[in-house]
């Protein structure tokens, strides 16, 4: 029974409707409003011309007064082209963000136009009864004439109220607009019902009045219930006044004989006129439910086009659309007050990988709910992973961090989680939320995981630092086509002679503007925003540039060690770039070593194997670098050939007054002897240093006791000058 009562309490529309819901049909309504309103503009221009045609013109060539022509055969249509006209200007601005004060007096204007003129045409002569015009048959054309009229009058007035309320009070009066509507479709179906009864008279049919049943119920969509409730009065109420006319006995029950006995059978025109109203009812059903299931359908896409999927905030895009309309309505003097925060978690890598991703995302929700609740008025959204956007006041801004801070601090008790924010000030209303964001996340970014440091915000300095990342993202492209990243060159030595034995190559960008810039000023960016392989595939070039050029200049040649990026195997097939470079040039194989980080290993274990296997098998030596620094080491050693290990420069911190540090290196250097593979230590800079790591077998050396990296022409010229001797030995 229930389920009876459910279907149809959805099909006749009592079912409850989401304020989305109603907020959608009615806005439906208002545009078709806005159609149908300019449709009686040009209906009534149209008429306006054939009357003056048919009518006006004959008879004032005949000597008629011109103006009371005019009034006499134009006047109701001057008035309809007045309302049509205000409909549908109202139904257009209904949605304006900015309420000109043009759009206010047009619509005060026509709003008022129509009120008055309404007044003046209510007092004109009204049917009257006559021989061929009974008593009933006028008052019926008075009434509904009159019907017309009050609605016109109160679309006027409502228009010139609602443009007042808006104009001055900046806000939409939502119960004038259901004013509006709702007179326009009675003031339509009355109007109907006046014209056709007047046209019934003459013998024609009742083409106005369904046509205007026409027009409001399949356009003017309402509840079922009340569609039934309108068009059913309207029907039943027209039917009846049909019938006090003589000629409206076609709609009467008809009398006949058969087999000599009196019956009566119902009149053919009410069948179809019932049918009508049957047939209108469904379709104006059937255009509800569409627009209710494309109501649910649109909710859908603007709900995911605003929300996160997650956490259910408002995202990225939505937050700095409203944050850059906030800005616009705030005043000059409150913009510094407000600043754009980037906040994220510390430790939250570490939480996601002990306890799952499903209760990371539970954490982000509660997380979500959290910042909603201490910034509850201010604008919070979500940009992705952990990271979160606040747009707030800075009024107590310390005080809610460190609520928030502390709610973070109690999610957990074995993983220490914290908050990190950074805040970005604006300057103007015309500044950019995306910009002013990043900047924010840049700030962040400079403590990230200091527990202690909560809050910091982007300065002077940072906008340098800023400046220069930016620029290094925008400009690596031109540095690269313009020669502006070049390779410098480390010597690598032999530890039992001290010869030249190859050398590192390193990054360095020579910049028109900043200089030469530190490889710690672009290689973190560009691995940050994804686009080192751009800066190592240059590399890559111009070292097999420098060795055919070495080559056919009969120069010495030592071989050269590449750096392999871990985002240079995602990001491009960097064996296959390096396979090409040196097929291109005509290099030896055994003057490149390929040498690629432990954390780049430990990190993309799968995703590397096969491309290290790929690299040997082409004939490459393959070098494990920063070997130590990370908390794999010795199972990257199990699990990968490399033929040269390169022992990372902290272990030589402190080496003369640290006896750990050096049993340390020796156990790596035999270790690594016992799986054939050979060593090299970095950050060699004391003769004691260099002696000790001979003495115990480290075949390689590399640090600033034999040279820091120097471009190409100065590596030969220390070469030339007898400072480095190239050694004859390779292995």
């Amino acid at each position: 029974m229930k389920k009876v009562f459910r279907f149809f309490s959805h099909i006749l529309g009592f079912e409850k409707l989401s304020k989305y819901e109603n907020e959608y049909l009615h806005d439906a309504n208002i545009r078709t409003s806005s159609y149908m309103g300019g449709i009686v503009v040009l209906l009534e221009i149209w008429m306006l011309i054939r009357q003056t045609h048919s009518k006006i013109v004959p008879k004032y060539q005949a000597g008629g007064d011109l103006f009371r022509l005019i009034v006499k055969y134009t006047s109701k249509y001057w008035l309809f082209l007045l309302l049509g006209l205000g409909i549908m200007l109202f139904c257009m601005f209904k949605n304006s963000k900015r309420f000109s004060k043009g759009k206010f007096i047009s619509l005060a204007v026509i709003g008022s136009l129509s009120v008055l003129y309404t007044s003046v045409l209510s007092l004109e002569t009204f049917t009257a009864v006559s021989e061929s015009v009974t008593p009933v048959m006028a008052n019926i054309m008075n009434v509904m004439l009159v019907s017309v009229y009050v609605l016109l009058f109160i679309i006027g007035a409502a228009i010139v109220i609602y443009s007042v309320f808006k104009y001055v009070k900046k806000k939409r009066v939502v119960i004038l607009e259901h004013v509006v509507i709702t007179c326009f479709s009675l003031g339509c179906l009355a109007f109907g019902i006046f014209v056709s009864y007047s046209d019934f008279w003459g013998g024609k049919g009742i083409i106005c009045f369904l046509t205007m049943v026409i027009y409001v119920g399949c356009l003017l969509i309402y509840r079922p219930y009340i569609t039934i409730l309108t068009l059913g009065a309207s029907f039943l109420g027209f039917y009846n006044i049909l019938l006090t006319y003589q000629n409206g006995m076609s709609f009467q029950d008809q009398e006949v004989i058969i087999n000599g006995v009196a019956q009566k059978i119902i009149s053919g025109d009410s069948v179809n006129y019932i049918t009508f109203f049957i047939s209108l009812t469904t379709i104006c059903f059937a255009i509800y439910h569409g627009r209710l299931n494309e109501a649910s359908k649109t909710k859908a896409l603007e709900k995911s086009a605003k929300e996160d999927a997650l956490t259910g905030m408002y995202n990225y895009n939505y937050f700095s659309e409203l944050a850059k309309e906030s800005m616009q309505n705030m005043p000059d003097a409150d913009i510094e007050k407000y600043v754009f925060m980037f906040l994220n978690v510390h430790n939250f890598k570490a939480f996601n990988d002990q306890r799952g991703f499903e209760e990371g995302d539970k954490f982000l929700i509660t997380l979500g709910n959290h910042i909603t609740d201490v910034f509850s008025d201010s604008l919070c959204a979500r940009q992705a992973d952990d990271h979160f956007v606040i747009f707030a006041n800075t009024k107590d801004l310390t005080e809610k961090l460190n609520v928030l801070n502390d709610r973070v601090h109690g999610y957990d008790n074995e993983i220490l989680l914290g908050i990190n924010c950074g805040a970005c000030h604006m300057s103007g209303k015309n500044d950019d939320p995306r910009v002013a964001i990043d900047r924010a996340r840049y700030a962040a970014h400079l403590i990230k995981n200091r527990f202690q440091t909560v809050y910091t915000e982007y300065d002077k300095t940072m906008s340098e630092e800023y400046r220069k990342r930016l620029y290094v993202v925008n400009n690596i492209d031109n540095a690269v086509n313009n020669g502006w990243i070049v390779p410098f060159y480390q010597p690598v030595v032999w530890s039992d002679s001290g010869k030249l034995c190859g050398c590192e190559a390193l990054a360095r960008w020579m910049d028109p503007v900043y200089g030469r810039l530190s490889p710690i000023e672009f290689i973190p960016v560009l691995e940050e925003y994804r686009l080192i392989h751009k800066l190592d595939k240059a590399i890559f070039e111009a070292v097999c540039k420098d060795l055919k050029a070495a080559i056919d200049e009969g120069k010495p040649v030592v071989p050269v060690s590449l750096n392999f990026s871990r985002l240079d195997f995602e990001l491009m097939d960097a064996v296959q770039e390096l396979e090409n470079l040196v097929a291109k040039y005509g290099i030896p194989k055994y003057l490149i070593h390929v040498e690629v980080t432990e954390s780049a290993l430990t990190d993309n274990f799968t995703a590397l194997n096969a491309a290290m296997d790929r690299i040997k098998e082409l004939g490459y030596s393959l070098w494990l670098d920063d070997f130590g620094s990370g908390y794999s080491s010795l199972n990257v050693l199990k699990d990968y050939q490399f033929d040269v290990i390169k022992i990372d420069m902290r272990f030589l911190s402190n080496f003369e007054n640290s006896e750990k540090s050096r049993v340390l290196i020796d156990c790596i250097v035999k270790m690594a002897d016992r799986i054939n593979m050979l060593t090299l230590t970095e950050g060699v800079e004391t003769e004691a240093q260099a002696e000790f790591l001979d003495k115990i077998g480290c075949s390689r050396l590399q640090g600033y006791l034999y040279g820091k990296p120097i471009p190409k022409n100065e590596l030969y010229a220390r070469i030339d000058k007898g400072e480095l001797t190239v050694s004859d030995k390779r292995l």
